[in-house]
This record gives C-alpha cells, sequence and structure tokens, in this order.
C-alpha cells in the first residue's frame, strides 16, 4: 500500500489495485469518463471533508471486519490488514461517496462546516465578499438548518435558494394542498400573527401555529402544510420555525400575500 497527499492528508492508494468500475456504467473508470469527478481539487472546491475522503478511498478494494464504513485515520491505522485487500475490481460509488460525507458534516464541528458552506455561498454570489457581522450571523443560522441534510457543503447554494431568489411558481401538488377548505383560515389568521409579532424569531413562529391550532381545532398537516407551502413556496424543507425566521417577516408577508392571491383567497 502506497499513500499521496491531498487535502493535507496522506491518502491510502492500494498498489496491486489496477481497475477501478464506475458503478453507474458498469465500466472501467477511465480519465475520459465525465460522469465522475476524478481529482482530488474537483472534491475540495465542492466542500467535501478530507477525512470523508480519506475514509472513502480506503474502501476502495479493501474491506474492513464488521459493518462499519466510518472509521479515522487512526483506526484505519489499526485495523488495516493486507488480508483484506479485494482481488476484484474496485468500485466507484458517487452515492456511497455522498453518504460518508455526510456523516462525517453530520458529526463535524459546527464552525468547521459554516467556513466551508459560507465559502460556497460567496463563491456563487449569493452572500456579499466582505459580510457584515450581521450577514454572517444570518448565514450560521442558516448553514446550521441544512447541517443535517448536506452530502457536501457546495450544496447550500441549491438547497437554500428560497432565501436568495424569487419564490418559485406553485406546483398543482401544492395547489392541491391549498385548496383544502381549511387553508384559507389557517393562511388568513397566520398572517394576521405574523403582521403583529413584537419579535419575529421561530418560537414566536410556532407559537403562533399552535395559537391557530387552538383557536381553529385545525392540526396536523392541515394546519402545518399551507404554511409551509405559503411561506416558503416548497413542500419540503428545513425546520418550519427557523425557516420562516430566516426569510424574515417582509419576505414571509409577501410569500404569503402572493400565495393568497394565486389561490383566490
Amino acid at each position: 500500500m502506497a499513500v499521496y497527499q491531498a487535502f493535507g492528508w496522506d491518502i491510502p492508494v492500494f498498489g496491486h489495485m489496477s481497475l477501478i468500475i464506475n458503478t453507474e456504467t458498469g465500466k472501467k473508470l477511465s480519465k475520459r469518463d465525465e460522469s465522475v469527478l476524478q481529482f482530488i481539487e474537483q472534491y475540495r472546491s465542492l466542500g467535501y471533508l478530507p477525512e470523508a475522503m480519506f475514509n472513502f478511498i480506503a474502501l476502495l478494494g479493501w474491506s474492513p471486519v464488521g459493518e462499519d464504513e466510518i472509521f479515522s485515520r487512526q483506526e484505519f491505522i489499526k485495523m488495516f490488514d493486507e488480508k483484506r485487500l479485494s482481488k476484484s475490481p474496485a468500485a466507484f460509488d458517487g452515492k456511497k461517496l455522498e453518504w460518508i460525507n455526510n456523516q462525517y458534516v453530520k458529526s463535524a464541528n459546527d464552525d468547521q462546516i459554516v467556513h466551508s458552506a459560507l465559502l460556497q455561498l460567496i463563491k456563487a454570489g449569493k452572500i456579499a465578499q466582505d459580510p457584515s457581522a450581521q450577514e454572517i450571523e444570518w448565514a450560521r443560522k442558516l448553514i446550521s438548518v441544512y447541517k443535517q441534510g448536506m452530502s457536501y457543503t457546495g450544496q447550500i447554494v441549491d438547497m437554500a435558494e428560497i432565501f436568495f431568489e424569487e419564490p418559485p411558481a406553485l406546483t398543482d401538488e401544492a395547489k392541491a394542498e391549498l385548496a383544502e377548505e381549511s387553508a384559507k383560515t389557517v393562511l388568513t389568521e397566520f398572517a394576521k400573527k405574523v403582521a403583529n409579532m413584537e419579535i419575529f424569531d421561530a418560537v414566536s413562529v410556532m407559537a403562533a401555529i399552535k395559537e391557530i391550532q387552538k383557536e381553529t381545532k385545525i392540526k396536523g398537516r392541515k394546519l402545518f402544510m399551507p404554511v409551509r407551502i405559503a411561506t416558503t413556496r416548497e413542500m419540503h424543507g428545513p425546520e418550519l420555525g427557523p425557516a420562516i425566521e430566516l426569510l424574515g417577516r417582509k419576505k414571509v408577508l409577501s410569500h404569503l400575500e402572493q400565495t393568497m392571491t394565486e389561490m383566490g383567497f
């Protein structure tokens, strides 16, 4: 086994392993295969973590004892057994790499992920090159909302699009949810409460939704889904209270008005 330097880490390379298969095509991975990123710098640019890359590459052509595939460099050194090297071609599985990196993102120090994801947002032009302390704090909250779901920090740009772009058009599925008789009541009452909140934050937002439930007896999906769709313009997404707080009162009221107008409320 040999090693080479990447990300400042020693990455294992098994000398006998001459063939890597692209799991998506079933064919030998070659330099001309553009369906797979093949350079460490490309993964670094996307926000993959060096620890995860080490972990993934170590599993190409070798397997540990047991089912646990997440291990540190030190753990790998202790457990490595050349008898567990495979004679079969190694399989480069991009989905597995994303899964491994997600495990590391979820367990990583918050500051590390915030730093990496913030650089991605700046590179994409979503955050100013020299953000103010207030912008950094807002970005920190935004990134923390998506941390558990990111396979790599570059995903934050698309995942958080609702916070930077004009709201997308409602899908037919979303319109069907809002066509429920109770949706108009929920959104009308929620808009009133948003406008009158003394402090606009996640705690106040969730308290307002609970008040609507108590006042109208509407609950569950019929309560939460109309609020999510009307405020974020999406049917799925991060935790609702923090997402609404991050959008801000002005944008939330604008989205509510737009949604209710579209639905003829």
